[in-house]
């Protein structure tokens, strides 16, 4: 085949007028719904679902577009990570599965304007621009980080630009990739009408931003016949999903690009590769939502954004601290055993190298050869208070990739115990409170030098009880995200009868979590959360059992 008769394609595949797809929607044995039959593995609930969803947002772009309009569909969704959290941005590996949908009802336009409409739209009212008036004239940009940073701060302020901007993330970035070095597009990205539709809740840790920030790049590759293969399209999204003013990795887009009915995913990245797993026979994941909402507000995004410079401080010092590794340390997944050809005792005795907490003044005169390097980490978020808690957030990054990339032979395996600690522990590495003598108190995440020293003794006792508890995986170390809400809602989950694991979904600060429970005990373990956490606070009941579901497509 013609590569233009490829492109043409791949640019008019899956469109449509409206009313046609509202009579394949309402036919029951149409070629849609056996689409629907591979995107949910034959789940009758969620199928019914995902077809009211379609027609709800079908409607509504003819209610305000047309009826006589040629449409795409395109389909994304949340995720929820079991093992690998806060960890994506160093290398480490994620176990996630895609849940819920988001629905993206577009056509192109013969211009550069984007109107991007909501069918909630009281919640999310209409927004546009042009892609062309949102870029640099006459230059491309050379610092995509940089720019997002300046934009960000321009706009911060403004009320009027809300949900469109992860809309604006995928756009402009894929125009940024399409531009010439002397600011020419090439091709110049056209624009859209598009009505967008989900069930992914809002700041609840599921990743609706990257569910529309997907949606969005998906309906821009089909509008302009970008042929862009899955692999780069999780870079990509990776880097667009900046413009929002938040530093993450890559991992939410893969999940939802990769996602499969029935299946936990373990990807890994750089370069991004895929495996996958069923889920554990027998057991159900049960999504218990806090209601509190994890929104990228200035605290918490100065929040999550401080850990990711800890990170980056702290693989500064190691490499400075231990030059006879600095080769093999490109990112933070290499301080491991394995990599370094070294045992655990190395890896805490470098470990205990790291300040436990420094100042920027404190870091710039530790790493006075890296100062531009650490002046530009620094634009991202404001000084913490209580300054940069390099040690405990490093533990927890190191222990955590090496829990995550124990989850596929944990799964392979059926050792659902193991699975289910892993989850657990990595919580713990989030944890602000515990419960001692039935009250809950702060819990202290700190290691000190002499808790350092226990764990080397631990480890050469000979002891194989001490030297378990004493490996790297079981450490939590201390990222600290959690709030009282969300580890009330695990210490309920974990005494409920047949909960192996339960712990927080997303990047923290509110949101929801997630339990790996025995099926025969899932709607107990709902009833517990209900009477000890929603009820007492007159909140609807968000707990739910979530399965696996397909990631991103083109219907």
């Amino acid at each position: 085949m013609l590569e233009d008769e490829n492109l043409w394609l791949l640019k008019n595949s899956g469109r449509r007028p409206v009313s046609d797809w509202i009579v394949l929607i309402k036919e029951a044995n149409s070629a849609f719904h056996h689409r629907l039959d591979e995107i949910y593995g034959g789940n009758e609930d969620l199928k019914a679902e995902a077809a009211r969803m379609a027609l709800r947002v079908l409607e509504a772009f003819a209610g305000r577009y047309g009826e006589n309009r040629s449409v795409i569909i395109v389909r994304s969704t949340g995720r929820v990570n079991l093992v690998g959290t806060h960890i994506d941005h160093r290398g480490g590996s994620v176990n996630p599965i895609s849940v819920k949908q988001m629905w993206c009802v577009f056509e192109p336009r013969d211009d550069d304007l984007v109107l991007a409409k909501n069918v909630e739209s009281s919640q999310f009212p209409d927004e546009q621009f042009r892609i062309s008036a949102s870029l640099p004239v006459k230059e491309k940009i050379r610092d995509w980080d940089a720019w997002c940073h300046d934009e960000f701060e321009k706009r911060k302020d403004d009320p009027s630009i809300t949900w469109s901007n992860y809309v604006r993330a995928a756009v402009l970035y894929f125009q940024h990739l399409n531009t010439k070095d002397e600011g020419s597009f090439a091709p110049a990205i056209k624009g859209m009408n598009m009505m967008v539709y989900g069930n992914v809740p809002r700041a609840a840790g599921l990743s609706s931003s990257s569910a529309l920030v997907m949606a969005a790049a998906e309906a821009v590759i089909r509008t302009n016949a970008l042929a862009i293969q899955p692999v780069d399209l999780v870079e990509y999204a990776g880097f667009a999903e900046w413009y929002v003013g938040t530093r993450g990795g890559c991992s939410d887009h893969a999940a939802i690009i990769f996602g499969r009915p029935g299946t936990i995913l373990h990807i890994t990245a750089f370069p991004v590769t895929v495996e996958d797993a069923a889920l554990p026979s027998g057991y159900s994941l049960v999504l218990a939502n806090s209601c509190i909402e994890a929104r990228k507000q200035a605290d918490t995004r100065n929040a999550f954004n401080s850990r990711v410079a800890a990170y980056e401080f702290g693989l500064m010092m190691l490499r400075k601290n231990f030059p006879q590794y600095a080769g093999k340390l490109e990112r933070l997944r290499d301080v491991n055993p394995e990599r370094l050809g070294v045992d655990e005792v190395q890896i805490y005795r470098m470990v205990k190298s790291l300040p436990a907490s420094v100042s920027r003044a404190d870091i710039l005169e530790l790493l006075p050869e890296h100062e531009p390097e650490i002046r530009h980490v620094f634009r991202s978020h404001d000084e913490p208070k209580q300054g940069y808690h390099v040690r405990r957030i490093c533990l927890y990054g190191i222990a955590e990739c090496i829990r995550a990339d124990m989850v596929p032979r944990c799964l392979q395996t059926d050792d659902i115990k193991t699975f289910g600690e892993l989850i657990s522990i990595s919580h713990n590495g989030d944890r602000v409170t515990k419960v001692v003598d039935g009250k809950r108190i702060p819990t202290d995440n700190s290691y000190p030098n002499t808790r350092i020293d226990a764990l080397i003794s631990d480890l050469k006792s000979g002891d194989p009880q001490r030297i378990s508890q004493a490996r790297l995986c079981r450490q939590s170390g201390g990222y600290n995200v959690s709030l009282p809400e969300i580890d009330m809602l695990v210490d309920i989950a974990l005494a409920t009868p047949g909960v192996v694991g339960a712990g927080l979904v997303g990047a923290g600060m509110g949101g929801s979590i997630v339990a790996v429970v025995e099926d025969k005990h899932a709607r107990q373990l709902i009833e517990n959360v209900a009477e000890q956490y929603y009820r007492p606070r007159n909140l609807l009941v968000e707990a739910e059992i979530v399965n696996p579901v397909g990631g991103l497509c083109t219907i």
